[in-house]
């Protein structure tokens, strides 16, 4: 074996994961969307998607290492809490915009720790999940673009963003709280589930 082999192996490995059309094609959307953010002239949201491009790709190109979850329990106790919290405050308030914040913080700590340990195959129905979950994703994303483009091209003509879809949900108490509810549990149930916890 030649000198140097591993670490050239190690970096041939690290291009190939880099290097995954699944994960470019991600990456690809993001900045699409964010580039749709900075044409609205949304800094928040334009910023947001920066930032996780730039996390997609620290995760890839970040050294394997051996890492230790987030206990279930304590994903799920945080979810709860995080719905109580979200379903109580006014929307579009300080304190619910620092909600979404703490919650995408949390969802990156319980998600990250550890998985950049020994990569494993995915199962089957590891695989269906994947492939469900970006087909809603995409789908959901190519409305968006379809109706701020028809926004664009006809301001007169009413166009539907899918948040426009749920105001009338999200303006009702028990709406707001369901929608919160099941948008916690998604994200809790992805975070489990992405890492391989049962």
């Amino acid at each position: 074996m030649k000198p140097g082999s591993d670490a050239g192996g190690h970096a041939s490995s690290q291009s190939a994961r880099a290097l995954r059309w699944p994960v470019v094609c991600w990456l690809i959307i993001l900045a699409l969307i964010g580039i749709v953010q900075v044409v609205r002239g949304d800094a928040f949201d334009a910023v947001a998607f920066a930032v996780a491009i730039v996390l997609v790709i620290a995760g890839i190109l970040m050294p394997q290492r051996a890492g230790r979850h987030v206990h279930t329990s304590v994903v799920v106790i945080t979810a709860t809490v995080l719905t109580v919290t979200v379903a109580l405050l006014p929307r579009h308030s300080a304190g619910m915009v620092a909600a979404v914040l703490v919650t995408g913080v949390v969802a990156l700590i319980a998600g990250w720790a550890g998985t950049a340990s020994a990569v494993r195959p995915w199962t089957p129905g590891l695989r269906r999940l994947a492939v469900a979950w970006a087909v809603i994703l995409v789908a959901g994303c190519l409305w968006e673009l379809a109706q701020f483009i028809v926004g664009r091209i006809a301001p007169t003509q009413p166009s539907f963003a899918l948040s426009d879809l749920v105001d009338p949900l999200m303006d009702v108490p028990l709406g707001k709280a369901v929608f919160a509810m099941a948008w916690l549990a998604c994200g809790a149930f992805l975070v489990l589930r992405g890492r391989g916890t049962r």
